[in-house]
């Protein structure tokens, strides 16, 4: 008689030289080239099959995590396993790199995205060689944290070093953004990818916000440095009706995803944004032979060319976008005045 086969998903017991090992599947991770491919926890050294097998239950449970690791401890616990292995020229590259990493060096690792590390990469002000360390660097650390349970993918492997020796994420002409905003209405989520113009925030500081971070024209919002946070970004006129209705219609998120479920950066960017830009024929949807040129990013970089046009001060703008400095907005941040803020946005069209 056939023996009982067990059913996808329930795990399943090897042999491995003279002792049986457990094995499941815990998640599935995505491939650069597409498709995901399977991420499994397993248990060897049980002497028959059976006692394997009946271990599954325990693969199943959650790992106890004492805490989150911030990407500083994360960095701090790597550095002396790798030292050994390479040159120290090799090492000190790292280290350089590293240093461009700052706004997120005491955020919970678990809690960083691409868009988080594409963020660092296209900020630096050096060439593309420190950009290609800073990508190797944050590989590096993507594969130490994952097996201890503090990220679930290697998102490093998608950062974008630009092409050139400035290379950067572009951003989107004035024709460009007329075509996004013709979408609104049309294609799911287009308002999305408008108001992340006209506001410079982050993908995962706007999916972020509830009906309760808007008052009186005003958007409260943002993470990472000091600058960031709890920034007040005035909303420009052409999405101030986008704003209100959601405000008016929501239930708590400002901009969830279907169900009111919270929305990721990364879902957002293969549901939503990629399809958005392919109705407005700015770019089609990506594949792996012909990778993203625009990305959620570019909208920010879309923002702080609209504040190169109109009249108001670097350390304001700087506020406007989130950064401490004004080296990619210019240099010397100072506190800003909303009036000043919302006489620059005044401006925006």
């Amino acid at each position: 008689m056939k023996g009982r086969t067990r059913p996808n998903g329930a795990g399943t017991a090897y042999k491995r030289g003279k002792t049986w090992t457990a094995r499941v599947v815990i998640a599935w991770k995505e491939r650069p080239e597409g498709g995901f491919t399977p991420v499994y926890r397993t248990k060897g050294g049980f002497q028959r099959k059976k006692d394997a097998l009946d271990y599954i239950p325990e693969l199943f449970k959650s790992p106890k995590q004492e805490k989150k690791l911030t990407m500083q401890e994360i960095y701090d616990a790597w550095l002396p396993t790798h030292e050994g292995r390479v040159g120290k020229s090799t090492m000190d590259c790292y280290k350089a790199a590293w240093k461009y990493f700052k706004p997120l060096h005491y955020l919970p690792f678990s809690d960083i995205d691409l868009d988080d590390l594409q963020e660092c990469v296209d900020d630096c002000p050096c060439g593309k060689r420190t950009k290609e360390n800073m990508k190797a660097l944050a590989g590096l650390l993507c594969k130490y944290a994952l097996p201890r349970h503090q990220t679930d993918m290697n998102y490093a492997e998608f950062i974008h070093t630009g092409n050139d020796e400035k290379g950067t994420r572009p951003a989107f002409s004035r024709e460009q953004i007329d075509l996004i905003r013709g979408q609104v209405g049309i294609t799911p989520h287009a308002e999305d990818v408008y108001v992340l113009i006209y506001t410079g925030m982050r993908p995962s500081e706007l999916f972020a916000l509830t009906k309760n971070d808007y008052k009186d024209g005003i958007l409260y919002g943002g993470i990472k440095t000091e600058a960031g946070k709890n920034r007040a970004v005035p909303v420009a006129a052409n999405i101030r009706p986008i704003i209100e209705k959601r405000v008016a219609t929501c239930t708590d998120l400002l901009f969830p995803r279907e169900n009111n479920m919270p929305m990721s950066a990364k879902y957002f960017r293969d549901n939503y944004f990629y399809p958005v830009l392919a109705a407005a024929g700015i770019q089609p949807i990506p594949t792996p032979d012909h990778p993203a040129y625009y990305v959620p990013y570019s909208c920010r970089h879309t923002f702080a060319n609209l504040l190169k046009d109109v009249q108001g001060s670097d350390k304001d703008k700087a506020s406007l976008i989130g950064h401490e400095d004004y080296k990619t907005t210019k240099r010397m941040y100072q506190s800003a005045e909303l009036d000043n803020l919302k006489a620059i946005i005044s401006q925006l069209y």
